[in-house]
């Protein structure tokens, strides 16, 4: 049973070699990949794995934190939106026969509740007046002129 190993290994022998000399290469490339790789994990520092996934959940809980204030911050950003006045509507006209161009207008400065206020220049020659009126829901309880209207239209679009 020896005389039939050794007759094989002194024939396939320098093959076996080559195969674990390839084996043991393949194998020491791994490591110093793996090395390289580790040594960009601590960057360099002498530091356990323990005290890298230490700072990686220390810095997990500091990023839940500030998100967490940061959808504090949107949420009440989007609640001060309704009541902000971002919806403009302006409508300018010549509403005296006797003076040039349209240097009267009518704005309409409305929050998308449609509440806000509309405000009416009328310019003429020798005088000029400003009229504000408040608007909720779209509407005034007082009386609205043609362009105070189109202008609230033009706001609501």
């Amino acid at each position: 049973m020896f005389a039939s190993f050794n007759s094989t290994f002194a024939a396939y022998g320098f093959y076996f070699f080559i195969a674990l000399l390839a084996v043991n290469i393949a194998l020491a490339a791994a490591v110093f990949m793996l090395r390289k790789r580790i040594k960009n994990i601590f960057r360099g520092e002498q530091a356990s794995i323990e005290a890298v996934l230490r700072d990686l959940r220390n810095n997990q809980d500091l990023h839940l934190q500030e998100v967490t204030i940061a959808k504090d911050r949107i949420k009440s950003l989007e609640e001060g939106a309704v009541k902000d006045l971002s919806r403009v509507g302006l409508v300018r006209h010549n509403p005296f026969s006797d003076s040039g161009g349209d240097q009267s207008f009518a704005l309409a400065l409305l929050n998308k509740q449609k509440n806000g206020i509309v405000v009416s220049s009328l310019y003429g020659r020798s005088i000029n007046r400003m009229f504000a009126k408040p608007i909720d829901g779209g509407r005034s309880k007082y009386q609205l002129t043609e362009e105070e209207e189109k202008a609230i239209e033009e706001a609501v679009k």
